[in-house]
This record gives C-alpha cells, structure tokens and sequence, in this order.
C-alpha cells in the first residue's frame, strides 16, 4: 500500500510534490505522535508495544511510513468529492478540503485502531480505555487536528504552484486507484473479525466517502 501511495503520487503531482507531502506528513505526524505519547494531551493516554519495531523517541519507524500510507488516499478521495478529479489546487478551497480529507482519514482509524490496539494484536495500548472498543474519542479528534495540519501544509504549498498534471486528471480512470486501494484496506481489517461489529460499520463509516468520491469523478467525467 506504501508503494501505490508513492508510485501513484509521483505520477500524478510529480517527484518533487511527493517527497514535500512526504516530509510534510513524517515530520507532523511523528512530532504530534512523540508529544501525544509524552503528554497525552492529543490522542489520549496511550504506549507503543515492541510489536511495531524499531523506535524514533516512543514513535515506531513505521507509524510516519503508514501515515503516508494512509494520508495519499484521502488527499484523492477528498479531491473527487468536492472538485471531481484527483487534483484540485485551490486556494478557495483548502479549508474545506483539509477537513473532509481529515476525515476521511479518521473514518479509516475507526476500523483500523480497534483491531491493532486490541487483545490479538497490541501494537499499542490505551491506558484508561475508552468508549469505542477500549479506545478514548479524544483519539479520533487528535487524528482529525494531526490530518488537518498536513492537508493545511501540503495543500497551502499546493495553491502556490502550477501543477502541470492538473489537466490529464480529469477523466483518466487509473488515477482513481487509490480510492480502490482505501476500499480494499477496509476489507483487510474486517478479515481477522475482531470486533465483529466492524463488520457493520467498517463498509459504512468507508463506504461513504468512496461511494461519494466515485459518484463525483464518474458524473463530471
């Protein structure tokens, strides 16, 4: 999934813009995990296990590699929602993009983080539980405010430059298979079945933005 963000992303924006929104998502993402982790202030009270790896400070390596992983997705999902293609540098509309694109990425943790923070798993641990499945709602409101910076970031550089791909992004489908990709990842989570209630609402709390985001690209196309 790392290797489609990346290949589709340099294709689409160009080398250049990949390695910024790169930077861009590694820096903030491990800075608000390191000061979540030490603080408890952002996700909620949490610790990684071993089971993740190596560690930068309390941060795993592998949690800024997966949050460009995950963050590409919906940059595209939240571009086909409200502009149609997979591209939109727009300077009228970051905010809004910011935002659903924030949410799209936090619908993905709904599903994700109760089966890898659960009993089979433990990639990390809640240390006063919480509401959803162990898990503190504070959690999803640190992924909404640490995806919404890297929007922000990435799409205020964005709005700055032209990007020369912009035009070929309008009907060309095999730019779409990201959103096919953030589909598949949420069938890769219900398979273990832990929760079993994620069967329910992993296809609907994902379901709708790639529904949206499909339906969008297919009528302007």
């Amino acid at each position: 999934m790392l290797f489609s963000s990346v290949f589709h992303s340099i294709y689409l924006i160009g080398f250049l813009n990949t390695w910024i929104f790169c930077l861009i998502t590694t820096f903030v993402s491990w800075s608000y995990e390191q000061f979540g982790i030490q603080t408890g202030l952002i996700y909620g009270s949490y610790h990684y296990t071993k089971y993740l790896g190596i560690k930068v400070g309390d941060v795993p390596i592998l949690i800024p590699i997966a949050w460009y992983m995950m963050i590409y997705p919906s940059y595209i999902i939240s571009n086909l929602i409200l502009v149609g293609r997979p591209i939109a540098s727009n300077q009228r509309k970051i905010l809004s993009l910011s935002l659903v694109g924030s949410l799209v990425m936090t619908a993905w943790d709904l599903v994700l983080d109760p089966y890898l923070s659960g009993p089979t798993v433990r990639a990390w641990v809640w240390h006063a539980g919480g509401i959803y499945f162990g898990i503190p709602l504070q959690n999803f409101f640190g992924w909404i405010l640490t995806t919404f910076t890297i929007h922000m970031m990435y799409r205020v550089y964005e709005s700055s430059i032209i990007m020369e791909s912009k035009d070929r992004a309008r009907k060309s489908y095999p730019l779409i298979l990201p959103v096919l990709g953030y589909s598949a990842m949420c069938i890769v989570h219900l398979i273990p079945g832990e929760p079993k209630e994620l069967r329910m609402i992993g296809p609907i709390i994902m379901g709708i933005p790639v529904i949206l985001a499909l339906r969008r690209f297919i009528r302007d196309s």
